[in-house]
């Protein structure tokens, strides 16, 4: 049974005002249309499947939903799609729950069309504050806009964060190792987390871990990502959102596949065969020359090569030599220099998040720029969102060598490339 966190709903006085609230700090937000019972909203959505519903009362009627909006303010509940409801209600009685009838729900639309669903109240009433509750959508909602921003965490302080926890264990959700029952990520990569966290567990000799409780950390939190921006974060309506730019923000994300398998490696042979198709580069089998020492096996390694000034593009298929477990490399340059390397993993959870990691290093290998400076016995490597460093560097100097190599200041050992888009 197919779970996945759907959306967030906030209660507002006011659905104009707040919605230009959201655009105000960068967030665009659109009214979603009028509901039979009375209320109206406004959707921040983007490409992805999860989104937050701006609600307010639209009608000076008396129902049990305009009733709980009406004098609310801020998150007052939250939704989890299934494929079936009803077989979703099975399994959360079965778990000792007393989930409600479902029942059908709508939305007329600005532009009249009608967006259908089935809801069903898994707490005492319609958006109870301590469950979740579950949909099934029957009409889906149109096309996102392209430029929206993408839900990629949700955190909560419900009151009983181990009846929450039940219940999605009960949907099939799985829990991390590390936070049990506090932590959980959905079939599309999106992670939910209960707070209080409490302590790790399943941490090795070599792992750490830090986490704090915020002492007026509202009820529910929010990380969004955006074509443009910057990192920021700030209370909208009662929830801490952070945002962040995303791939979006570079042209060569236009190359991403539109359907690339369901693990790492597929997806990395995907990216291959998008750009080749797109005729941007040729692809070969190559024997592989690293940068640095990278333990690995080498099962396979495919290389693009793209318009003259690019640095080329090689995925490795390989498996540890001590440890058990195969992975895949996404490198630049040759001889290579690594960008990302994951793991493949038996499990389906992590999946998704793997999936990105797959797709931010090749929109940053096919972005361009400088990708590593090396120095006697140091090194740094920019990443995607950041860079890391093997030696002993200064405060700042990875940072100063990786701005001397972009403005030209500094020429040895630095490996860039032109865009290839």
């Amino acid at each position: 049974m197919a779970a996945r966190f759907d959306h967030l709903v906030v209660a507002v006085a006011d659905l104009d005002e707040a919605a230009a609230r959201w655009r105000a700090a960068g967030i665009p937000a659109e009214r979603g249309g009028a509901h039979p019972v009375g209320t109206v909203n406004a959707l921040v959505r983007g490409p992805g499947p999860a989104y937050v519903e701006l609600i307010s009362a639209g009608s000076e009627e008396s129902n049990p939903w305009l009733d709980r909006v009406r004098p609310a303010r801020g998150p007052i509940s939250w939704a989890i799609a299934v494929d079936d409801v009803e077989a979703a209600r099975e399994a959360l009685a079965a778990a000792g729950f007393d989930p409600a009838p479902a029942v059908p729900g709508s939305r007329r639309t600005p532009d009249g069309d009608l967006v259908e669903w089935r809801v069903c109240d898994v707490g005492p009433g319609p958006y109870d504050g301590s469950l979740p509750f579950l949909i099934e959508w029957t009409t889906p909602m149109g096309p996102a806009p392209a430029d929206g921003p993408v839900v990629e965490w949700f955190g909560l302080r419900p009151p009983d964060p181990d009846r929450v926890a039940d219940l999605l264990v009960a949907l099939g959700l799985e829990p991390s190792t590390h936070w049990p029952r506090r932590q959980f990520e959905d079939e599309r990569g999106l992670v939910i987390t209960l707070s209080p966290l409490g302590a790790p567990t399943d941490l090795d000799a070599a792992s750490w871990t830090m986490s704090w409780e915020e002492p007026d950390e509202p009820a529910a939190s929010l990380s969004l990502t955006l074509p443009s921006g910057e990192l920021s974060a700030r209370t909208l309506d009662g929830v801490r959102v952070t945002t962040r730019p995303d791939r979006r923000r570079f042209a060569a994300s236009a190359l991403q596949p539109a359907d690339g398998g369901d693990s790492a490696p597929e997806r990395a042979d995907a990216w291959v065969r998008a750009v080749v198709e797109a005729g941007l580069g040729t692809a070969r089998e190559v024997e592989v020359s690293w940068a640095e020492g990278v333990n690995l096996d080498v099962l396979s390694a495919v290389r693009l090569e793209g318009p003259a000034g690019t640095q080329p593009v090689t995925v490795v298929h390989g498996r540890h030599p001590v440890d058990p477990g195969d992975v895949v490399v996404v490198g630049i340059g040759e001889p290579v220099e690594v960008l990302e390397r994951q793991p493949v993993g038996p499990r389906p959870e992590g999946r998704a998040r793997q999936i990105a990691f797959v797709d931010d290093a090749f929109v940053h290998a096919l972005s361009g720029g400088v990708y590593a400076v090396r120095g006697r016995r140091r090194s740094v490597v920019r990443h995607f969102n950041g860079w890391s460093a093997d030696g002993r560097f200064a405060d700042g100097e990875p940072e100063q060598w990786l701005e001397q190599a972009a403005a030209g200041r500094r020429t040895d050992g630095v490996l860039a490339g032109e865009p290839w888009v």
